[in-house]
């Protein structure tokens, strides 16, 4: 596998792609229904006076994302909600009975953003809620020489986007080979697609004949640790999980944080009975499928795991954190994922300030992304912005899919990669695209690109760990009982393995070699002041 890190790329390649900016298909309806979302249409959507047309994105319209101290003030949220009656809604805070202490503790900071829930008011006709004209009738409030609101207010308060692992809007050749149902699985290459794998999926089960990656049964020091933030995990023997009955074993190079985990979930749990929300319940990806009538295996169900088998493969010494934030179906919600980012960098920097190195995280992998609505999108991705910046401001690293929509638009969080987010802190986001697995390995047809883009990686034809317990309802095309003779079977994982593609799995691979540069520092790692992790960020990075 290939890892390529590049500095700036040609003032040729600065430009946006015009075809790429707006004209964009849709994600499944039953996805959107799935999670309460909604599709911002550039040609519907309505607008206050100055503010731009919007670009298309996954958005869920009963909701606000805003800093929590915003909702616990009085009068601020009388101001947002005096200007939110004249469209009969209001918002309120999701409730806050069963807070777990660590969600407790980091609402306390102040970029953590919350979500505030919107109703209609009692005496309001019936109205459609959505949070797009809420939000545009509170900037309208905000501009002039007399707003009516604090504009600083405003520019704090954002929707909740769905993230996404999989192709968003699709023109990805795996996705448009013809082999799915969906109307983005349906729509382009062709049959034949190089990238096309079974069932309309990019993924096919395969056998591994190797021992697993040796790892040193006890370091000199500390090992680097990668926290990956996805779908979860299975049961895989390279992990010491048999079952999904415990979690992973001490030492297995794959462990799981079931504080915040617990967080995420009373987040959720909080906005759950008004709001249409998939519950994260636990570190476990499960389902395995989304549409059990079917029983096809979801798009995403171990795409963690799979991750996990990256690191390990790559930098078998390395730790793997796994944090649940993504669905089997490649959905995130944008709240669960900014609270665990910041309950990332709220355990670092408490392990920084208490001397704690088995509680350190050096290496954050995302593979997941959005599309920012605003042509200005450097202007309006503060949330995002505020929680990589707190990460980077520690000397963790943060790592960054770029997406697999074929496209030169901004895919966020990798497309800060261009865009200084602190002063003094460790490199900045560092934006991967997915290589093809060939001698020159070529840019992979599939791959996002832009000037944002500063890191190439193996992503294509992959070789990986998969839950070995996920079988889908798929069988064998041809079959010979008597004779115990099959084709092949394209959803039983049993073996263990499976070949994918995507930058989502170029990503962790570039983590990987990150965390192998920081083994020359290995003695450095048992020492964890803020000081220490920048500087040794940094030379790792320079060192590749």
């Amino acid at each position: 596998m290939v890892v390529k890190f590049m500095r700036n790329e040609t003032a040729e390649a600065a430009a946006e792609d015009e075809s790429t900016r707006n004209e964009l298909p849709t994600p499944p309806r039953q996805v959107l229904d799935r999670h309460g979302a909604r599709v911002l249409d550039p040609a519907t959507a309505v607008l206050a006076a100055g503010q731009p047309v919007p670009r298309t994105t996954v958005y869920r319209p009963g909701v606000f994302l805003l800093p929590d101290r915003y909702l616990r003030d009085s009068e601020t949220l009388a101001a947002i909600n005096g200007v939110l009656a004249r469209i009969g809604i209001y918002a309120e805070p999701a409730d806050r009975g069963g807070d777990t202490k660590e969600l407790a503790r980091v609402r306390q900071l102040e970029d953590v953003p919350v979500r505030a829930l919107l109703r209609v008011r009692e005496d309001a006709d019936p109205v459609v809620v959505d949070c797009w004209k809420a939000l545009q009738l509170l900037r309208s409030a905000a501009a002039g020489e007399r707003p009516e609101i604090d504009p600083e207010i405003v520019a704090r308060i954002s929707p909740e986007h769905l993230l996404f692992t999989t192709p968003v809007f699709g023109g990805v050749p795996w996705e448009t080979s013809g082999l799915g149902g969906t109307p983005w699985e349906t729509s382009g290459f062709g049959a034949g697609s190089s990238y096309g794998r079974t069932r309309g999926a990019n993924r096919i089960p395969v056998t591994l004949a190797a021992d697993p990656p040796h790892r040193s049964e006890k370091p000199r020091h500390r090992r680097p640790v990668v926290a990956v933030l996805d779908t979860g995990i299975g049961p895989h023997p390279w992990f010491g999980l048999a079952d999904r009955s415990g979690p992973p074993p001490a030492g297995a190079g794959l462990a799981v944080a079931p504080d915040i985990q617990a967080a995420i979930l009373q987040a959720e749990l909080d906005s759950g009975t008004t709001l249409p929300t998939q519950l994260l319940t636990d570190y476990w990806d499960a389902p395995s499928t989304g549409q059990p009538l079917i029983g096809d295996v979801d798009t995403d169900t171990g795409h963690g795991l799979f991750i996990a088998g990256i690191i390990r493969q790559a930098c078998p010494e390395a730790d793997t954190l796994a944090i649940r934030v993504v669905h089997s179906d490649g959905v995130a919600y944008e709240g669960d994922v900014l609270l665990a980012l910041h309950l990332l960098a709220d355990r670092v920097r408490t392990a920084q300030a208490e001397d704690r190195p088995e509680d350190m995280v050096d290496i954050v992998s995302l593979s997941l992304g959005y599309y920012e609505e605003n042509a200005a999108d450097v202007a309006y991705t503060g949330q995002f912005a505020a929680a990589i910046a707190e990460l980077l401001g520690l000397g963790v690293l943060v790592v960054a899919a770029a997406g697999n929509d074929a496209t030169t638009r901004r895919f966020y969080p990798a497309a800060f990669a261009d865009q200084p987010l602190g002063d003094g802190c460790g490199p900045q986001v560092i934006s991967v695209g997915a290589l093809n697995p060939d001698v020159t390995a070529s840019k992979a047809l599939f791959s996002n690109e832009g000037p944002w883009v500063r890191c190439w990686a193996t992503g294509a034809g992959v070789v990986s760990t998969y839950p070995v317990d996920v079988r889908g309802t798929a069988t064998a095309d041809h079959q010979v009982p008597d004779r115990d003779r099959n084709s092949f079977d394209p959803d039983d994982y049993s073996a263990g393995f499976a070949v994918w593609d995507g930058t989502s799995f170029a990503a962790p691979l570039a983590a990987a070699e990150i965390a192998k540069a920081l083994g020359p520092f290995e003695a450095e790692l048992a020492t964890v002041d803020r000081d220490t992790v920048v500087k040794r960020a940094w030379t790792a990075l320079g060192s590749l």
